[in-house]
């Protein structure tokens, strides 16, 4: 996944120069299955020297008085220790003591919840900004919670829950921690009960499951729209950040409204979809699709398409609104109702 990174997306902070080579930096953040963090960089050019590691549990305020990790530049990797893997670190790269760089882990580890991710860090093409880190997360559904994912939800400031799954699919709602606020924005989702017993019953095919998730998102922006405008609407108050939007997978639906803010912050559309399919990475499928084992193939391979990130199910979100509003500018702007006033609001709140 870091290859990808470095070599397809180029996520490049371009650095002030202290005379000579202005260095590109690149530097990513995951965390290990035991909550340590791995933090890795590219420098372009290859620079020599130090690189001091700072931490704070605040993506706000990074103190630079005492280093958690120190590491040559060119072993370009340093694994930091996580005392309390409740608690999530940001951190402050300092090259040679000249050049900044901030990162944090993408994913986040939460017991009972897949594809729990930041959408911090990326850069912003139209006003030379990056979305803050720790204010817009994403996940898949959030319906098992212990008391170690409800103390992590806690640690992590969330305000504010925005759920778009219908309300045939949540039953009860469970619980949230106090403190925060749940908003329900309920999108219908193909059946997959039924979609198993038409296969079942070879009413359809596998390639025809293909289809449907892509009308599946055509309809998100032809049907949905007024859901996507009531996101918005929460995204446009600065009282409800730190906020988690989520879904049944956290790919579906989630990734539509994804995409659409980061297209509005003025995220490139190759980063876009690198956001979006790292729900293959996240997303566990044999762990959520475990109950067709026993079924015949074409109905587990059904399955992995449906619950997949594919690039032509987001293309076909895409697609439809360039269709019926001309480009995703207007899109925004007459569909989801943004006006340039609100559009910078947005900016002003999610870019640094």
């Amino acid at each position: 996944m870091y290859k990808n990174l470095f070599g397809y997306l180029a996520l490049l902070l371009l650095l002030p120069s202290c005379g000579g080579v202005t260095p590109h930096i690149v530097a990513v953040c995951e965390e290990d299955n035991a909550g340590n963090s791995i933090v890795k960089w590219e420098t372009m050019p290859a620079i020599e020297g130090e690189v001091k590691v700072f931490a704070s549990h605040s993506p706000n305020r990074i103190p630079e008085d005492k280093p958690v990790a120190t590491a040559d530049i060119s072993h370009l990797t340093v694994t930091i220790p996580n005392a309390d893997p409740t608690r999530r670190n940001y951190y402050t790269l300092l090259f040679n003591d000249k050049f900044r760089v901030s990162v944090a882990s993408r994913n986040i580890r939460i017991p009972g919840i897949q594809n729990f991710r930041d959408i911090g860090g990326y850069p912003s093409n139209r006003v030379h900004k990056e979305v803050r880190w720790g204010m817009v997360y994403r996940s898949a559904r959030i319906d098992s919670l212990n008391e170690t994912a409800r103390e992590e939800l806690k640690n992590l400031g969330i305000r504010s829950v925005v759920d778009l799954r219908a309300t045939e699919e949540t039953g009860a709602p469970i619980p949230l921690p106090e403190g925060i606020r749940r908003h329900s924005i309920g999108i219908p989702v193909i059946d997959l009960k039924s979609v198993l017993n038409d296969l079942e019953k070879e009413k359809i095919t596998n390639d025809t499951i293909y289809r449907m998730v892509e009308r599946a998102n055509r309809l998100l922006i032809s049907d949905y729209t007024p859901a996507y405008r009531q996101l918005f609407r929460l995204l446009l108050d600065k009282e409800n950040y730190p906020i988690l939007i989520q879904c049944s997978t956290g790919k579906g639906r989630t990734g539509v409204a994804i995409a659409l803010l980061l297209y509005a912050l003025g995220v490139s559309e190759e980063l876009i979809m690198y956001d979006y399919c790292l729900s293959n990475t996240y997303f566990n499928i044999p762990a959520a699709s475990g109950y067709v084992y026993d079924m015949p193939a074409a109905a587990q391979e059904a399955v992995t398409t449906m619950l997949s990130a594919r690039e032509n199910y987001l293309d076909a979100a895409k697609d439809e609104a360039e269709r019926r509003y001309s480009d995703l500018d207007i899109y925004l702007q007459k569909g989801i109702g943004l006006d340039k006033n609100e559009i910078k609001q947005l900016q002003n709140i999610l870019l640094h």
